[in-house]
């Protein structure tokens, strides 16, 4: 009996495991963007400062992903030499939002805010790494609890459970 129950509850386990990687970054096969995006084009060339596109990093527990409108900010002046820029225009004519593909996603037990972190000192490099230098839109790093401890550690930050944990 002990061992159908412990087989029950592995199955459980793996279903709600496979549900959770769903749109997150998981799965590589997900990694592939419906427009591809240039970060070392944007943030690094052309500088634009993560805030710009992200715009609610500073002031919400998500950063966001940018809307058509802020893209449209720039790009319905520019000349539509790519396939992409293309595409991207069709979506703005046609008024359908771009289907990104999520990258990542937490826990729902996990409490994490970009505007906590950014009030502490920390920049959006010291968790995504170089984005400047990536040609496409960069999975993250993995964020796991040892990871995230790590970091707390390194910094002075809490240990506390209820820190990060709802």
């Amino acid at each position: 009996m002990g061992v159908i129950l412990a087989l029950l509850a592995g199955s459980v386990a793996m279903g709600i495991g496979g549900l959770y990687s769903i749109g997150s970054a998981d799965l590589s096969v997900q990694d592939e963007q419906p427009i591809r995006f240039s970060h070392h084009l944007h943030a690094g060339t052309l500088a634009i400062k993560c805030q710009y596109c992200h715009r609610y990093a500073t002031r919400s527990p998500v950063a966001g992903v940018p809307s058509m409108a802020v893209c449209q900010t720039c790009h319905q002046s520019l000349p539509q030499t790519t396939p992409d820029m293309k595409m991207l225009q069709t979506y703005w004519k046609e008024k359908r939002p771009i289907p990104w593909v999520r990258l990542q996603r937490l826990p729902d037990h996990v409490y994490f805010t970009h505007e906590m972190h950014l009030f502490a000192g920390l920049s959006c490099i010291s968790c995504h790494g170089n984005v400047d230098r990536m040609s496409n839109t960069p999975r993250a790093p993995t964020y796991e609890m040892g990871w995230c401890l790590t970091c707390h550690e390194q910094r002075g930050a809490s240990h506390d459970c209820w820190t990060c944990h709802k």
